[in-house]
Formats: structure tokens, sequence, C-alpha cells
């Protein structure tokens, strides 16, 4: 039986998350996007200092410190930095579609790469029903919309980086506190994002502070800091320390339906049946996903996970 903790832990990567597409939509409206990509996180970094100080936790190695940076630039930065830029130049369905392919390449990662898993042929039938209903989710897989090649293909980079990050936090040495993985992680990840911000132009760009301080941003940027960046983000750490990384990236085909239902109550958007057509194919895709791919018990994954498949 699954514990408290991980019911949270997945909790907060499924909602939480899921409430972050409206919040860079809203935010990026006003604030360019590599610079609300690298404030969010720096901002989020900043608010941990006080917790590491009074943290006991072990002081990580230069190189477990490192594997953290590398990690998170993957995680972050080509990861999910890139969500901020294709907002603007892309429709949010079409950026929904491509991010939740991070399910198939961390599946796919995990049994070829890690060989946690064997693959199962019996899981192409839920990654393509989710694939499939995602579009239909989005609401827009049916628009005649120009579509750019090149941001799609950002998206798509950025969500293999996503998984490439994931699992590489799973087979490297890392820092032993999730506290200090979280807080690298996000620093040097806005640390960058400011820095390409400044290089691009985008601070002299930056609109009046009137404008960014308005309520609309500043409640964006708030949810984006506290909700999915300190305890989404550091849910979604603790999960990778004990759950099989595809079964955290399953998130991605959540988010969407999440950002769905927040849309339409929030942002009063329209629906229609195809939308909650889709959103049943991808719930059952997961049901499916979580069927097939989940051992018994806790014990059972950690031994699947240590044991090297033959």
């Amino acid at each position: 039986m699954m514990s408290i903790k991980r019911i949270f832990a997945y909790a907060a990567i499924y909602l939480l998350w899921g409430g972050a597409y409206l919040a860079v939509r809203v935010l990026v409206e006003v604030v360019p996007s590599f610079l609300a990509a690298g404030a969010r996180y720096f901002l989020a970094a900043l608010c941990l200092v006080p917790f590491i100080f009074l943290s006991r936790s072990q002081t990580p190695s230069l190189r477990q410190s490192w594997n953290a940076v590398w990690t998170g630039v993957l995680l972050l930065v080509a990861g999910y930095g890139v969500v901020f830029w294709a907002e603007k130049r892309l429709p949010s369905w079409m950026v929904a579609v491509l991010v939740s392919t991070t399910f198939l390449w961390t599946y796919l990662a995990e049994c070829f790469v890690l060989r946690s898993f064997r693959f199962r042929r019996v899981m192409l039938v839920p990654l393509l029903a989710g694939s499939a209903g995602m579009p239909l989710v989005a609401g827009g897989a049916l628009q005649r919309v120009g579509i750019s090649l090149f941001p799609a293909l950002a998206v798509l980079l950025g969500a293999f980086c996503w998984s490439a990050g994931s699992v590489s936090v799973k087979s490297i040495d890392m820092p032993r506190s999730t506290l200090h993985t979280v807080a690298i992680q996000l620093a040097s990840s806005g640390i960058l994002l400011l820095s390409l911000s400044a290089a691009l132009g985008e601070w002299t760009e930056a609109p009046a502070t009137a404008r960014i301080i308005a309520w609309r941003p500043m409640t964006a940027m708030v949810y984006l800091v506290f909700g999915a960046s300190l305890i989404g983000f550091g849910a979604f750490h603790w999960l990778l320390k004990h759950e099989p990384a595809s079964m955290v990236a399953t998130s991605s085909y959540v988010n969407p339906i999440v950002a769905m239902v927040l849309g339409i109550a929030a942002a009063h958007e329209r629906s229609s049946l195809l939308q909650f057509a889709g959103a049943v194919a991808v719930l059952v895709s997961i049901i499916a996903v979580w069927f097939f791919q989940t051992p018994a018990s806790g014990l059972e994954i950690m031994a699947i996970e240590q044991t090297p498949v033959p």
C-alpha cells in the first residue's frame, strides 16, 4: 500500500505542476520568457538558504555539487526553461503534447540504459493511448494553426533533456540531502537563465515595475516559486529516491489535464466533448501504467531498481 508521503509527493507533482502551465502563461504575458524563468528559480533558491543553514545534513562534496549543477541545468534550463520561451510561440496544446513525451523517453531509458526494467510490449498500449489523447486534452489538435518547426523541436528536445536529467539523478553520486540538491539546482539554473536573459537583451525589454508587481503576474510568480518550485520540485526529487523515474514521469500526462481543468474554471477557457474524451483516454493510460509498471510494494520497487536485468 502506498504511504502517505508518496501520496502527497505525487499529488504535488501532479497538481502543483499542472497549475504551473496557467501560471507560466500569465507570467510570460508581462515578463520576458527567460527572465521570468530565471527569476523564478533564483528566488526559490534564496528561500531555501535559511533552511540550509539550519539543516544538519551532510555538506555535499565538490563532485556531488557539480553533479547537482549539471543535472539541474538539464532539468530546469534545457528541460523546462524552454517551456517559458515556447509559450509565446506555440499553442498550449502543442506544448502539452510535446512535453508529454517525457514519460516515453524516461521509460525507454530505464529499460535500455539503466536496465531497471524489461521492456514490456503491453506498455505500448497505455503509451499510445496517452499520446493520442493528449492533443484532445489540450483542446486544439483539430484547429488549423500555423506551427513553427523550430519551437516544436525545441520543446521536444526539452522533454528529452528532462528525461535525461531524471534518469541521471538516479544513477550518479548526488548530494545526500534533497534540500541541498534542490537548492543547488535551482540556484545554478536561475543564474544561468538570468545570464542568458541579459545576453539576449531581455532586461532592456522588461516592462515597467508597476506592470510586474500587478496582482496577476505577482500571484503567478508566488505560485511558481513556492508551489511549483519549492514544494513540487522538492517532491519530485524525493520521489526519484523512492520510485522508478518512469513512474515519476507520469506527471507529464496528468499535468495537462489539471491545466485544462484550471483553464476552464479559472480562466474561463472553452471546453468540448473532445477534450473530455481525451482526458478519459489519458486517465485510462495512466491507470494502465500504474497497473503494469508498479510492483506490489515499495520493497519490490527498491529490489528492482537495485538488481540489474540479466
